[in-house]
Formats: structure tokens, sequence, C-alpha cells
């Protein structure tokens, strides 16, 4: 029997659909992201040439610079949304000879590999993950398809403290790969196991993700395209956070669940109407990746950049190793070039050269902490065989989210110091073999990880405002708000079109509140600190979360006391700028409503854990809250 886990109680939950594409939406969104760049152009044009206020130089030439920077990464996601290209689903894939040359060889069915990476998860919980595998179906019955745990874990039987993975391997009747050592993270692990197995084409799937009977049925086709490297599914969380009615969650803070005196009935009641109908903590910790995979990464299939993003991911062995090989070569190759430089005759470089071959190893994914995009890069680039990847439009698999700040930040951290790490070592933009539409594209990946630099600035602009009485601009006056508003109120539509009508209120507030960790990022990456891949926890941690939102506290609060500060001012008529103070105000409203996400997130508990606490509770609380019922109620 299997172990029950927090998420049993979701398995009902179906995926979304794939949004269909419209070419009617497309042209409008094309038409619309012109305007967009015109009218923003227009915008920042004017704000450098006449807006900037001489009596607050500084503060001027900052905030426009950020606007400037802000307004480039509009540009960079217009061309990313630009259009989309999906590829046509053919039937699964049978032959070796329908995804290469057999180059003399015979013909055969083709040889798949399943490989769940695990390092630490609980082995139970990996369990539900090699069942789903196992579940699989595929057409062919002579196509041999083989699943294995990869366990960078070690957790063989060695180590009684440890739970024993080979075990629960041995007991599915699947395969259990291990190593001796952990080099190159998840890349290593994925290297070993590489070197261990034969299948032509390979999935990767996480400890934690469960893929649906159809994943390969769907996904293998596309390789029927020989120059197809890989295929990416969308990442679908299915344990997020279901919305709540305010109602519920009010009437749950005043004890009033399960009302029992007529008041306590009468006061619930009352909620339930003036409050049933709003909804809140949908997703509360910005899980969920839809905007990412369905809208983004789909959509850059139109300039083959699609990157892979590790789990739910199929590979051609053949893409992999060739890339492994070229890199092998590539060493050897300047090896020789430089004892050539040296005059050095033919038995050193040979000698040189086989030590080389000794010493080094062939590396398939690149050993970093961000492996699948970085591998991505260099195989787009790879000019010899041109390879191609596609992000699959269906949801294939589904996977758990992260269930506490703590966890989510420390893996949207990896993410960006990977991302960034590649930026100061790699940047796409320099690399030879990829065409403009990649370079483009990856770099707006890297580019995202840059905005907390002119975020900062937007959220402590009100804030100098307030206390220094200072505009960053001339006045708020017609001339500003003929450029601003229009530029705004069309971005606005644009970016609506581009997204398909799916909703990017969670994923804007956390772009923001993420201001601070991504800092710490780009600092760590700066001070050269080596990226560490830190696996994402499968469950609740319950680290303390106050580092992470201090600096939101302190932000909210140096605003709502520079607001109330200068509303004194206003009151009492000696406010020099009574327009630039309604400005700012409505500009604090939107930020405040942004930082505060990350500081709900961080207090934020299941209303599971909200009546288990209530029962705890009860025999203290329950005078307390009949008295805020009868309160409420009168």
């Amino acid at each position: 029997m299997k172990k029950e886990f927090y998420f049993n109680k979701f398995e009902d939950r179906k995926p979304y659909p794939a949004i269909p594409s419209n070419k009617y939406r497309e042209l409008l969104f094309q038409f619309m992201g012109i305007l967009t760049i015109a009218l923003g152009i227009a915008y920042i044009s004017w704000r450098w040439k006449h807006s900037l206020n001489p009596d607050a130089m500084v503060f001027s030439i900052m905030l426009v610079t950020a606007e400037t920077l802000s307004f480039f990464s509009t540009i960079m996601i217009i061309i990313n949304f630009w259009a989309n290209k999906d590829p046509e689903i053919t039937a699964p894939v049978h032959y070796l000879s329908e995804i290469e040359d057999l180059q003399g060889r015979h013909d055969r069915p083709i040889r798949i590999d399943v490989f769940i990476a695990s390092y630490n998860e609980d082995v139970e919980l990996v369990r539900y993950s090699i069942i789903d595998a196992k579940n699989l179906k595929y057409p062919y019955p002579d196509v041999e398809i083989k699943i294995y745990v990869l366990d960078d874990g070690r957790r063989d039987g060695r180590d009684p403290k440890k739970e024993n993975m080979k075990i629960v391997a041995e007991q599915e009747g699947v395969f259990y790969l291990i190593r001796e050592h952990n080099e190159g993270y998840k890349a290593g692990n994925l290297k070993n196991a590489l070197e261990h197995t034969n299948g032509d084409i390979f999935a990767i799937l996480d400890a934690d993700t469960r893929p649906f009977p159809d994943f390969l049925n769907h996904t293998t086709g596309y390789f029927k395209n020989r120059k197809m490297a890989w295929v990416q599914t969308p990442q679908w969380f299915y344990d997020t956070t279901a919305p709540q009615s305010l109602s519920s969650v009010i009437n749950s803070k005043l004890g009033l669940s399960k009302p029992k005196s007529f008041v306590a009935k009468k006061t619930a009641g009352l909620m339930n109407v003036l409050f049933g109908k709003i909804e809140i903590n949908e997703d509360i910790f910005g899980n969920d990746p839809r905007l990412f995979y369905d809208v983004i990464l789909r959509k850059r299939n139109f300039f083959n950049a699609a990157f892979c993003c590790g789990a739910g991911s199929v590979h051609r062995r053949e893409a992999i190793m060739s890339l492994a090989v070229k890199d092998f070569a590539d060493k050897i190759r300047n090896l020789r070039t430089d004892m050539l430089s040296k005059k050095r005759n033919i038995e050193e470089i040979a000698h040189e050269t086989t030590a080389l071959m000794k010493k080094e190893d062939i590396i398939p994914f690149k050993f970093h902490a961000s492996e699948d995009i970085y591998t991505s890069i260099m195989l787009h680039a790879d000019k010899e065989n041109r390879w191609e990847s596609v992000q699959h439009a269906g949801v294939e698999c589904k996977m758990l989210s992260t269930q506490d700040l703590d966890s989510w930040i420390k893996q949207h951290q990896r993410y960006a110091e990977g991302s960034l790490d590649i930026a100061f070592k790699d940047n796409p933009m320099f690399i030879k073999g990829l065409s403009l539409g990649q370079r483009i594209c990856y770099f707006s990946t890297i580019w995202s990880y840059f905005a907390p630099l002119w975020i900062l600035i937007f959220l402590l602009s009100p804030v100098i405002f307030f206390f220094t009485l200072e505009l960053p601009v001339k006045a708020y006056s017609f001339e500003f708000f003929k450029y601003f508003l229009p530029f705004q109120i069309i971005n606005t539509i644009t970016m609506l079109l581009g997204c398909w009508g799916i909703s990017t209120k969670r994923g804007d507030q956390y772009y923001i509140s993420s201001f601070w960790f991504m800092i710490l990022s780009l600092v760590s990456v700066i001070r050269g600190k080596k990226v560490v891949f830190n696996v994402t926890p499968k469950g609740k941690s319950f680290a303390k979360n106050t580092p992470h939102i201090l600096p939101h506290i302190i932000i909210i609060a140096l605003t709502v006391i520079g607001i109330a500060f200068n509303a004194v001012l206003v009151a009492i008529h000696k406010h020099p700028t009574p327009s630039g103070f309604a400005a700012n105000s409505f500009w604090c409203i939107f930020n405040i409503i942004s930082l505060s996400i990350m500081i709900r997130a961080a207090y934020w508990k299941p209303a599971e854990e909200e009546v288990e606490e209530e029962v705890a509770l009860a025999p203290h609380s329950a005078p307390v809250t009949e008295h805020v019922a009868e309160t409420l109620a009168k």
C-alpha cells in the first residue's frame, strides 16, 4: 500500500488544456506590439529630453534610467510573443530508421529509456512517479521502454540511517543506478545514466514528476524531424493552493466555520452574502507556471529557441552525445594548437593528447546548476548539426509545487544564480552559431534576472518623493500624462493579447516582490560565489521567513509613513505639489499590493491547518469568538 501524502487529496485535479492558436489575435497583437513600441519610444524620448527636474537631477536620471531599462524588457517580450508556431503532432516513432540514418545498420524498433532523477526525496514519494512511469502506454509492443531510478543519494542500504531507494526500485521492478560521488549535480547524474543505458530516446523525470499514460505517445513523433534534439512539455503543479472565498477566510478567523449559536450563524451568513463571491489566496506561492510554458516558451518555437527545463522533457541521445563529443574534440584541438604555437614536436603533442584523453570525461550535459538551459544554448549553437527543439503545448505530466515561501525562494534563487552565471561566462548574445532570434530569446531570459535593479528604483521613488518633496519630473502635468497614459494603456492591452487571456496578476506581483532575493543572487554571482544545485524540497519547510520579507516590510512601512506625512502637509496647505502627492500615492497602492503577496505567503497556512488550530484552541477562544460574532451582528 502506498504511503499517503498531502497531495493525495488533489489526485482528481485535471490539467488545463493548451490554448489554441488564433491568427487574428496574433495579427492584432503584432499591430498593438508595434504601436506599443512606437508610443514607448515617444514617451522615453520625451522623458529624457523634456521632463528631467534640474532641482533633483540625480533622482530624475535614476528614475528615467529605470524606465528605459524596463521599456527595453517590454520590447524583448513583444519580440518573444511575436508569433506562435506549434509543430504538428505525429504518430509515435516505431523504428530507428524514422528518426536517424541507419548508415548500413539493420533497422530495428527504437529503444526508450525513462530516467527518474532522485537525491534525497522520500522514497515513497518517488514510488508514485515509478508507478505512473510503469503505466506509460505505447502502441508498439516490440518497442522496449526501460525505467531507471537515478539515485544520487546512494540510498542502496549501505547507510541504515537513510531510506532504502534500491529496495523500492526492486519492488517495482525497475532499474536502479547510483554513483559514488555527486560531481556535476543533476547533470552528472544524467551523464552516469547515459553511460549505463542505450536508449535512442530518453525522457527525464524528477522524483515528483508523474507522467500521464500518453506522455510518450504525444512526444516521440516530433523526433521524426531528424534535427529535433529535445521536446519540453509543460510542468503542471497540481497541488497549488486553490482559491478561497473571502467569507470563508473571515469566518475561519472568527471561529465561525461551524457556527452553533443563532448569532454566530447569522454572522456567518452575513459574511457569505457580503464576501462569498470574492476569491483570495489563489496560488499564494506563485507556483503556477502556465504563463511561462503555454506562452513564453511555447512562442519561442517560432525562433527555434524553446529551451529544456529538465523534468518532463524527452531527448534524442544522438544530439546530447554529439555535443559531448564536440566539446571533447574542441579540447583536443585547442591543446594541439597551443602546443604547435610553442613549437613542440610530434611526440610531445601525441603524449599530451593521450594524457588529456585519459583525464577528460565526455560530458553530455553541461556540469552546471542550470544544466538544462546551458545545454540547450550549446545544442542550438551547434552549427554543424543545427539542432532544433520544441515546446509541446499539452500538459503530459503532473508535479509538486513548493509548499512554503523559503522553499520557493531557494528554488528561484537557484534559477537566478544559474542564469546570471551563464550571462557572465557564456553570454548567448556572443556565442557563435545562434540565430538572431535565439540570441534575443535566450538573452531575454537572462535579462529578466537584472530586473530588480530597476524594480528597486520603482519601489523607492515614491518614498524618496514623500520625504524630500522633490519630483523626479518637472511636474505631473498634462504634458506628462499625454505621453505616459497612452503608452501604459496600449502596453497593458498588448500584454493581455500576448498572454492569450491567461491571468498575469500573481506573476506580476511576484515579479516585483522577488526583487530582494534576486539582488542577493546578482551580488552572489558578481562576487564569484560558486552556484550550488539545491534540490527543491518536496513538502513543507519550517524555515524562518523573516529575512526574505524584512525589506518588503521596511519599504511598506516607509511608504505608509510617507503617505501620512504628506497627507498632513496637504491638509494644512503646506504641500508644494499636491498633484505629485496624488500621483505617488496611487503608485504606492500598486507597490504595496505587490510587496504584500510575499508577506502573506510567509504566514499563510492551508485551511486544514487553521481548522486544526481552531480545534486545539477552542476551549480558550470560544467566548471571544461569540463576542466578536455578536458585535459584528449588531
